[in-house]
């Protein structure tokens, strides 16, 4: 009784604050909804009005149930109380949720084995954001998708009663208080997988430890991606024996090719030659191409056949570059328009990859790759993709993102690190000259990858274990 009323005082405080939050920002809120598409879209969702699900229950191979799901016939009865008999003697569902398209991709390869290890229960799915939505639609077409509801006690009750869960597992999770502590109050239990917690985010929950040390401890088990996560939460009050290092499940969806297809089509649509040496900046951020502009310059008095592909990131940022590489003296084909050349005709063009779902494919067509938003404090990109494709890696100093993965990858010599324009170029000229130093660095990146594999089986042991504990 006293661990219930300390998280009572715990729910009546953070109320208290999000009733002030709200008196203050509703005219924003009604502002956004009559705006941004993405605050409209199924907004009663957010408001706990999820898809209505039966008991706890299941559907075999968690096919979609309508949210009216009442049994349309005797038969439909019949199999839901024979799906009740099986396993543990109640059906099982399990709500998983992801908060953007990230968080989905992780959960790419969690979700069938969580089917896989539990084939009578249904998963459903929810995300926080409007591209995560989408995105887990196209990966789970069969299974329910809906909006995780706002984090007030009100909206998650609903939601909590309208999906009935067997359990709920966060993806890389979003620690909202009202939700793990009203989930506990109801005796639902919650895991989070595939977590990661960033330096600045501890910084901030520190400021709150106490809630955030109450809230960490509702949870019946958190696997992290890696050591550091763990001592962060460690740091914030967690209790040790709920914290297990599994890894990041996002490694387990890494394929190993040797080429992407259309490739080589693409490479003759922008003007690529053969013979011609690719070097792919994948994944860039704003006021990196100063930079590549100016080690591309300096390594093609070495190599005059080098050409220069800049992808950036985000789509919104696709006009600032080009514009960037024309204000550095260099010509421009932009992707989306191959035949058109901008800028002076002194040197080939740099290409610009500003088409969406093409990423892999500039990375296959590359000989040496740069991984975006490293040389400015981002964080940096994702480097297991061209790794996986066997390709040499240069990244800037900033990769805390991925803190585990580029520590492996630089010291098993499949990457390197630079600092500046001069860095950049003195490392082009000596991987274009040495053919079988990139060879070695690429077969090395990909055993690293393969060593980092597996965290999904480890997700599900977790969640096994947490489930029979609790049952």
């Amino acid at each position: 009784m006293k661990r219930r009323r300390l998280h009572l005082g715990r729910l009546l405080l953070v109320n208290a604050v999000y009733a002030a939050a709200a008196l203050v920002g509703w005219p924003v809120y009604l502002f956004l909804l009559a705006t941004r598409r993405k605050y409209r879209n199924r907004f009663w969702q957010r408001w706990g009005l999820v898809p209505r699900f039966g008991g706890r229950g299941a559907r075999a191979g968690g096919q979609r149930r309508d949210s009216s799901a009442a049994p349309q016939n005797d038969k439909e009865a019949a199999e839901g109380r024979g799906a009740e008999a099986r396993g543990t003697g109640k059906p099982q569902r399990f709500w998983v949720h992801a908060i953007s398209v990230g968080e989905v991709e992780a959960a790419r390869t969690f979700v069938p084995a969580l089917a896989a290890a539990y084939p009578e229960a249904e998963i459903v799915l929810s995300t926080t954001t409007l591209t995560g939505q989408e995105r887990a639609r196209k990966l789970f077409p069969d299974r329910p998708v809906f909006y995780f509801p706002l984090d007030l006690g009100p909206c998650v009750l609903l939601a909590l009663r309208r999906v009935r869960p067997t359990a709920v597992i966060q993806v890389e999770s979003e620690w909202w208080p009202n939700f793990f502590l009203l989930a506990n109050l109801l005796g639902v239990p919650t895991l989070a997988v595939n977590v990661r917690i960033t330096e600045r985010s501890c910084e901030r929950y520190r400021r709150i430890r106490r809630l955030m040390a109450t809230v960490f401890n509702t949870v019946a088990a958190i696997g992290v991606q890696a050591e550091v996560y763990r001592e962060r939460l460690l740091s914030l009050g967690a209790d040790e024996a709920r914290l297990c290092v599994t890894g990041q499940m996002k490694h387990d969806g890494v394929t190993f090719a040797d080429t992407a297809a259309g490739a080589e089509e693409m490479a003759r649509e922008v003007g690529i030659e053969k013979g011609e040496q690719v070097f792919v900046a994948g994944s860039t951020g704003p006021g990196e191409e100063d930079v590549l502009a100016t080690a591309y310059r300096e390594a093609r008095r070495a190599f005059p056949r080098l050409r220069l592909v800049i992808v950036p990131r985000r789509p919104e940022n696709f006009d600032a570059a080009a514009q960037a590489v024309l204000a550095s003296g260099l010509g421009v084909v932009r992707r989306s328009r191959s035949v058109t050349w901008e800028g002076p005709k002194t040197l080939p063009p740099v290409i610009l990859g500003d088409t969406l779902g093409e990423l892999m494919k500039w990375y296959a067509l590359a000989d040496i790759v740069f991984v975006g938003r490293s040389l400015a404090p981002v964080g940096g990109s994702n480097p297991m993709e061209p790794g996986s494709l066997g390709k040499p890696l240069l990244w800037g100093p900033h990769m805390f993102n991925f803190p585990v993965e580029s520590a492996e990858l630089v010291e098993t010599g499949a990457a390197r690190v630079v600092e500046n324009d001069s860095d950049m170029a003195a490392a082009l000229v000596d991987l274009l000259t040495h053919g079988e130093r990139r060879r070695q660095m690429g077969e090395a990146a990909r055993a690293a990858i393969r060593r980092m594999q597996g965290a999904t089986a480890r997700n599900i042991d977790l969640v096994r274990h947490a489930i029979e504990i609790h049952s």
